[in-house]
């Protein structure tokens, strides 16, 4: 999904930092799993571009059999981590359904 816009890029990070300010963000594989299996109407996960290969499969596995929007970014896991104030954050989910829209609505 991603285009390599890297001014969409630096919008995404600026409501990422929106979010976890708000801590409207899910990580670490059961988070994610849980997130991808809510109820919740509109998600969407974000996937740098240094993520392990296997983690990313499984991911995009679970957002396919579910119906999940995903984003590929091209920022790494690190600038990723960095934007959220985190640290060793590699994929992420959004569960404030407004910053959601916003994020989507750039790849329209």
């Amino acid at each position: 999904m991603g285009n390599g816009n890297s001014l969409n890029e630096q919008k995404i990070l600026s409501y990422m930092g929106f979010a976890a300010k708000a801590k409207k963000i899910v990580y670490g594989k059961q988070g994610l799993r849980n997130y991808i299996r809510s109820f919740q109407k509109k998600k969407l996960i974000l996937i740098p571009k240094d993520v392990g290969s296997r983690v990313k499969l499984d991911v995009i596995k679970h957002c396919q059999i579910f119906d999940v929007p995903y984003i590929e970014l091209y920022c790494s896991k690190s600038t990723l981590a960095k934007a959220l104030g985190k640290q060793n954050i590699s994929v992420i989910g959004i569960t404030d359904e407004n910053i959601v829209e916003g994020i989507l609505k750039m790849f329209q």
